[in-house]
């Protein structure tokens, strides 16, 4: 799913989600492969020249050429030859509107029940898409979409079900100069997993130190102790100046078997991308300054004493997040969010 949502944004459109579960596996496979040499393809960052692209969508140029097009006209999977090879059935558009209309009656009443919530939902689909006089979709159905939904939002709110790797300039308390951060974010809890100093022109080093830091901290108090999602759904990490260092990134994270984890930003205003929507523009009297980094910027040189700032705020910001935070139940970290993070500690 991550590749979809590099694809088409978060939260998934609707008609995508109900074109991805109508297909086979074998389908998924085949769309998953297409759909990645695709974004490779047509990336500003490294991008994959078009014999490449189309060997790794198991294509003949010429047919790679033609779902490139019909790809930039209508971004879908119904463009890359594969959803459009689907069944026609009758209950595609129904699931899709169904799809569309649950999100917001769940808002409506987050506290309702499954069952309330599916007679809501049919009152939604019966009024808004002007189906008066026809019979919604199975009790069934109604409730399987609720379901679904609830299911979806219990496990985005989970600590550990979607990481971020941010970096962006800071100042700390008592210290003269701009310092590089390296945070390890759970989007979640907005707790900080891992955070280090260092230089933006050697990013990985400094994920690796935010990384090594983090596994310390996700088996410390007060992390050890809150309720973990099962499994890490979403990464992603934001490239340092020194783009040229992450070349085989791709690559490493196909042989550790998690792809679509950790996907690279790389846009001009990356830095404080994540930082700056979940921690705000300070953490305890950290300040945060995404436009720091740059070439032009002279960053300081952290100290060990900086580095025990940090430490001391992020300490102080976690006992808070985790207070706010009801109690689930402890549980161990996704099993994948660890073998990440001894990746990124790998440097």
């Amino acid at each position: 799913m991550l590749l979809l949502v590099g694809a088409f944004g978060a939260p998934l459109p609707a008609e995508e989600q109900a074109l991805w579960k109508a297909m086979s596996e074998d389908q998924r496979e085949t769309a998953a492969r297409r759909l990645g040499a695709l974004l490779k393809f047509e990336s500003s960052w490294k991008q994959l020249p078009a014999e490449a692209a189309a060997a790794e969508a198991a294509l003949s140029l010429n047919r790679f050429y033609e779902l490139a097009a019909a790809w930039r006209e209508r971004r879908s999977l119904s463009s890359i030859g594969i959803a459009a090879a689907l069944p026609r059935r009758r209950s595609m558009s129904n699931h899709v509107d169904l799809q569309r209309l649950v999100v917001g009656v769940v808002d409506a009443d987050k506290e309702a029940s499954v069952r309330q919530l599916s007679f809501a939902l049919a009152e939604a689909y019966t009024r808004e898409l002007g189906h008066e006089g026809k019979a919604p979709p199975s009790e069934n159905t109604l409730r399987k979409f609720v379901q679904d939904e609830l299911r979806r939002r219990r496990t985005e709110g989970t600590p550990g079900n979607e990481v971020m790797f941010d970096c962006c300039g800071c100042g700390l308390p008592h210290a003269d100069g701009v310092f590089t951060a390296f945070l390890v974010l759970d989007k979640a809890s907005r707790a900080v997993l891992g955070a280090a100093l260092g230089d933006a022109d050697a990013s990985r080093a400094g994920y690796a130190l935010a990384a090594k830091d983090a596994l310390d901290r996700i088996s410390s108090v007060p992390l050890v102790g809150i309720g973990w999602a099962e499994r890490l759904e979403r990464s992603e990490l934001v490239f340092g100046l020194d783009e040229h260092a992450w070349a085989n990134h791709a690559a490493e994270m196909r042989a550790l078997g998690m792809r679509n984890q950790l996907q690279p930003v790389t846009r001009a205003k990356r830095f404080g991308a994540y930082v700056r929507p979940l921690l705000g523009p300070r953490m305890g009297r950290v300040k945060f300054m995404p436009g720091k980094v740059s070439k032009e910027e002279a960053t300081a040189r952290a100290t060990t004493d900086d580095a025990a700032r940090l430490a001391v705020e992020v300490d102080f910001h976690n006992l808070q997040r985790v207070a706010d935070e009801e109690a689930t139940g402890a549980s161990l970290p996704p099993a994948d969010l660890i073998t990440l993070l001894k990746r990124v500690a790998k440097g």
